[in-house]
C-alpha cells in the first residue's frame, strides 16, 4: 500500500503541473484580450498597449507563466482584471452554491441511480429491469440545457412551485437555500443518475454471474443478502472508479445549469470571465475545479486500493 501511495503521489505533481499549463493556455484560446474589453470600443492602440503593460500581458508567455506559477506557490491566485478584487475572494464568494448543488446532485444520483441499477441487474431478464435500462438511456440522451430550460419554465414559472432563478445563501435563510437549489440539483442528477444506473447494472450483473454468487444462492442466502451483500460488495470497486468521472461531469454541467437558473456560482463566474476576457479569474476558477477533480481522483484510487488489494500490488 505504501508503494502504491508513493506511485500515485509521483504522478500527482506532474499532472498538476500539466493542468496549470493547460489552464494558462486558456488565455491563448479565448478570442480578443482583456485590454480591448477594458478600454472599450473606439479605444486607441496606445491605450490598449498601456493596459497590457499595466496587466503584465506585454511580457513573453514563458515569463507570464513562471510568474503565475510562483504566485500560485504562495497561494496568490492574482487579481481580477475588472473588479480588482483578489481572485480567491471571488472564488470563496461563489463556491457555496456550486458545492451545494454538485454534492447534492452527486448524492441523489448515487442513491437513486445506484438503487435503480441494482434493481435493473436483479431483474435484468424481466420487463421492469429492461424498462429501467431504457429510462436511463433517455436520461443520458437529454441535454442538460434543454432539461434546465423546461424545468425553470414549467415548474418554476408556470406552476410556481419552486424558484425559477436565483440563489439564497445559507446564512440568510437555509430553507430558501434548499428551495433555490432543488431544480438545479434535479436537472444535474438526471443524466448523472442514469450513468450511475447503467454502470451499477453492468457491474452487479457481472457479479451475479460469478461462481461465488451462485455458491451463495446454493447455500440458501436470501435475495437481500445476495444483492445487498455479496453482489454489491463485488461491484463496489467499479462504482468507486466512476466517482471522479461523475464529479467532473457534474462540475462541467454546472456551468450550463447555473447560468440557466441564474445561480451565482463558479459556473456563472466562468461565463462572466470569458465575456470580460478576465484571464486571471478564468484561470483561477478552472484551476480550482480541475484541482478538486484531481484530488477526488487521488482519493478514489486510495479507496479502490483498499477495496481491491490487486490494485495496490
Amino acid at each position: 500500500m505504501r508503494a502504491f501511495l508513493i506511485r500515485r503521489l509521483a504522478t500527482f505533481v506532474p499532472t498538476l503541473l500539466l493542468i496549470t499549463l493547460m489552464v494558462f493556455g486558456l488565455q491563448q484560446i479565448v478570442p480578443g484580450g482583456p485590454a480591448e474589453a477594458i478600454a472599450g470600443a473606439g479605444s486607441t492602440q496606445e491605450s490598449i498597449d498601456e493596459i497590457n503593460r499595466q496587466l503584465g500581458l506585454d511580457r513573453p508567455l514563458i515569463e507570464q507563466y513562471t510568474s503565475w506559477i510562483g504566485n500560485l506557490a504562495r497561494g496568490d491566485l492574482g487579481t481580477s482584471y475588472f473588479s480588482r478584487e483578489p481572485v480567491d475572494t471571488l472564488l470563496a464568494r461563489r463556491l457555496e452554491p456550486t458545492v451545494l448543488i454538485v454534492v447534492s446532485a452527486l448524492v441523489l444520483a448515487l442513491v437513486i441511480g445506484g438503487g435503480a441499477g441494482l434493481w435493473a441487474a436483479a431483474r435484468r431478464r424481466h420487463l421492469d429491469g429492461r424498462s429501467v435500462l431504457a429510462v436511463s438511456g433517455i436520461g443520458l440522451a437529454v441535454p442538460d440545457f434543454w432539461l434546465a430550460t423546461i424545468a425553470a419554465g414549467f415548474i418554476g414559472l408556470d406552476l410556481a412551485l419552486l424558484p425559477a432563478v436565483g440563489y439564497t445563501p445559507l446564512a440568510d435563510d437555509w430553507v430558501q437555500t434548499i428551495r433555490s437549489i432543488i431544480l438545479p440539483v434535479l436537472v444535474l442528477s438526471f443524466a448523472t443518475g442514469a450513468l450511475v444506473c447503467r454502470h451499477v447494472r453492468s457491474a452487479v450483473g457481472q457479479a451475479l454471474d460469478s461462481p461465488h454468487i451462485r455458491t451463495a444462492w446454493a447455500m440458501g442466502l436470501t435475495p437481500r443478502q445476495v444483492y445487498l451483500g455479496d453482489a454489491l460488495r463485488s461491484a463496489a470497486p467499479a462504482v468507486v472508479t466512476l466517482l471522479p468521472l461523475l464529479v467532473a461531469t457534474l462540475v462541467g454541467a454546472s456551468v450550463v445549469v447555473e447560468n440557466v437558473f441564474a445561480i451565482p456560482g463558479l459556473g456563472g463566474l466562468i461565463v462572466q470571465s470569458v465575456d470580460n476576457r478576465d484571464y486571471a479569474t478564468l484561470q483561477g476558477t478552472v484551476l480550482l475545479m480541475a484541482l478538486l477533480v484531481l484530488i477526488l481522483n487521488f482519493v478514489a484510487d486510495l479507496v479502490l486500493a483498499r477495496l481491491d488489494r490487486r490494485v495496490a500490488a
